[in-house]
């Protein structure tokens, strides 16, 4: 149990929250006085007005919906009707959450439980940035972060290092109970537990190196590219997710430093600190010694180009849209190209990773002469030329077939050409299995050829299972080997039993097999899907037809976040029962068991509890519904003139004769991944 320290500032804060907390409640407090509140964590941006602009904003209550005529707190707005700042109170004797905001979004809040036992929680939002940590003992410290990326561990330790503040270490340290949660070896235990134990020596050898100013600002953060493990290749609970070492530019008063994060590791949402911060370029060991390469190493030499290449992060195009994303990168890769010339061949690996990354982005939106898409195959080109020992050549070549076959997909007009676009794809994935059948990229080729063989339909099934076996086999640590056997279990799944069985979003237990003598429709989704608000219409207009008659609906959401898929689910008014599991559509166990490679995808299973269709289309699910529950067609034909007659149409006998003359459209959606390959694309097919 931590000793409890209360320092000067947060006893003053508390004193000032005294001042307007019971009768605050009841009597609105100036806004002038909210005002003098401020954020106990240091560094947040919010809107801080000036006594001029606070003298005429206005404070307004929150009505409490429980208690009519009674407000639960106030919200201060500026003169734009902007929120500044807002109080609410659920235990009626004092504020419990505290919201600041910066131009009307919010960017910061502090969460204070009525309950001593409970801990305070901080959150940084909008702009700040997404951490978010709790004070368990109630000092005004962070104990232990439940939500934080990398970058945002990075500036931590630097704060850490700056301060030499051991407790803002330790919160940025993995636990064991996070550590069990991943279910990792033992071996793999006794050596993260190793590698904690030198981190405050650690700590203080960097702040006594380096020796920085209150002035030292971070700069940028450079990682190569995350090593994952998949969780059955060591039976464990999640995938283990690492960075062997990240470099952190530092600035302070006008000198550059360098600050190497040491391995981070993720937990959850949260990423940690494994072993603590060292000083200098280059990734160094605990005792200070030279290590294998973990990440991009900041030298000298390309501390100026690494400051232009931050800038041009923190200008990155949002929304993320073409043409600008295209420009953006290819401004990037002009950067790159600069750093990678500058330094000897044996710091040039990472960086020229990098590089290819950043014209394979800017390759594959534009068109196929642009400059970008060029100096991409003269890249390429290079590295091959430079031996089948070199992986550099592999690690360009797979990125090029990638941004060829999205440029080509994007001429593509008519439907033969489409599918002389797909049978290209297909032959150059092959060839780079053939060619590469090592690298890295190896594994994704061959799940590739998998998902392009089974767009194919009834006649690319076969090879689609060979491929889909031989990841599981020759490529069984791939991250998505496990998916991989699922997708075979999903072909081979007409006539069989539907295997489903997880965790509603409310913790409710769910299995298939507790579903008697009703059709159920099993339809996986993504809060991102651009088709959820319209699927969830229909599939509304067939639970109210059909339900009845024995139908139910189950959705799956693949978002990795619970909060979010509960969100967008009552967003969208999505029915049925609604499961969840964490991970998602990478890594989460609902979408590895029958493979689901896109979203939306329908399973369909009838009053047996066999799977009728393991592709149903939402377009012709009534038709296929109306055959399953031949009972129910009348009365929804009765239910459906009915309606038309009221609206005047004329009697829809059937949806088919609803749809006569509207041909099929087929929509292709492409989703970017940014882990590991920001090439890698998703093929959302209706």
């Amino acid at each position: 149990m931590r000793t409890s320290r209360i320092t000067t500032r947060v006893l003053a804060a508390l004193a000032l929250w005294a001042g307007f907390g019971v009768v605050g409640l009841a009597q609105p407090p100036g806004a002038d006085k909210v005002l003098e509140v401020k954020p106990r964590q240091p560094g947040v941006n919010i809107t801080n007005p000036t006594p001029e602009q606070a003298a005429r904003y206005r404070v307004e209550p929150i009505p409490n919906p429980k208690t009519p005529g009674s407000s639960m707190g106030f919200v201060v707005r500026d003169a734009d009707g902007r929120p500044v700042r807002q109080l609410v109170s659920y235990d009626g004797k004092g504020y419990n959450i505290v919201a600041f905001y910066l131009n009307g979004q919010e960017a910061y809040r502090e969460v204070y439980p009525p309950n001593p036992a409970e801990p305070y929680q901080f959150r940084w939002l909008g702009p700040n940035g997404g951490k978010w940590g709790v004070d368990r003992d109630r000092d005004g410290k962070i104990d232990e972060w439940l939500v934080i990326s990398p970058e945002e561990v990075s500036q931590e330790l630097l704060a850490a290092v700056m301060t030499r503040d051991s407790k803002r270490l330790e919160a940025l340290l993995p636990t064991e109970d996070g550590l069990k949660g991943l279910g990792l070896p033992a071996a793999e235990l006794a050596r993260i537990k190793e590698k904690a134990t030198a981190a405050q020596k650690r700590l203080v050898e960097a702040a006594e190196k380096l020796n920085l100013s209150p002035e030292a600002r971070w700069v940028h953060l450079e990682l190569g590219v995350p090593q994952t493990t998949p969780q059955d290749a060591f039976n464990g609970k999640a995938d283990m997710v690492v960075h062997r070492n990240g470099t952190v530019l530092v600035e302070d008063k006008g000198k550059t430093h360098f600050l190497q994060t040491g391995e981070l590791i993720q937990v959850g949402n949260t990423w940690k600190a494994v072993e603590g911060p060292a000083a200098g370029p280059g990734v160094v060991t605990a005792d200070g010694s030279p290590a294998g390469s973990g990440g991009p190493v900041v030298t000298k030499e390309i501390e100026s180009l690494v400051a232009q290449l931050d800038l041009l992060d923190k200008e990155a195009p949002n929304p993320p849209a073409q043409p600008a994303l295209s420009n953006y990168y290819g401004k990037r890769a002009g950067v790159l190209e600069q750093i990678v010339q500058k330094l000897p061949a044996d710091k040039q690996a990472d960086w020229t990773r990098l590089l290819i990354d950043s014209l394979a982005a800017a390759s594959e939106g534009g068109p196929a002469d642009s400059s970008a898409h060029k100096r991409f195959r003269q890249w390429k080109d290079q590295l091959v030329g430079l031996g089948p020992q070199n992986p550099l050549g592999a690690y360009a070549s797979f990125r090029f077939l990638v941004a060829e076959n999205s440029i080509a997909l994007a001429g593509a007009k008519t439907g033969p050409e489409l599918q002389k676009v797909q049978d290209a794809w297909r032959a150059g994935l092959e060839g780079f299995v053939n060619a590469h059948p090592t690298a890295d990229d190896a594994g994704e080729a061959v799940l590739r050829l998998g998902m392009a063989n089974e767009f194919l339909g009834k006649d690319g099934e076969p090879k689609a299972k060979e491929w889909y076996t031989k990841l599981t086999t020759t490529y069984k640590t791939h991250p998505h080997a496990a998916k991989a056997a699922g997708a075979v279990r999903r072909l081979e799944s007409e006539g069989k039993a539907l295997e489903l069985t997880g965790t509603t979003l409310q913790g409710q237990p769910f299995s298939a097999a507790g579903v008697k003598d009703k059709a159920v429709a099993v339809y996986y989704w993504a809060s991102w899907s651009t088709t959820l608000a319209d699927d969830a219409r229909k599939l509304r207009d067939l639970e109210k037809a059909f339900a009845g008659k024995g139908f139910e609906i189950v959705t799956v959401s693949l978002d990795d976040d619970a909060k979010a898929a509960a969100q967008a689910a009552q967003n969208a008014n999505l029915p049925g029962k609604h499961l969840h599991a964490a991970g998602g559509l990478d890594r989460s166990p609902l979408a590895a068991h029958y493979g689901i490679m896109v979203v939306p995808h329908i399973i369909l299973a009838g009053k047996d509890g066999k799977v009728t269709n393991r592709n149903a289309q939402i377009a012709t699910l009534e038709d296929e519904l109306r055959r399953l529950l031949p009972f129910a067609c009348y009365f929804f034909r009765i239910a459906a003139c009915h309606s038309a007659s009221n609206a005047g149409n004329a009697c829809p006998t059937s949806s088919s004769n609803a749809r006569r003359g509207s041909p099929p459209v087929l929509t292709v959606t492409r989703y970017v991944r940014n882990a590991g390959d920001p090439t890698a694309r998703r093929s959302n097919v209706r």
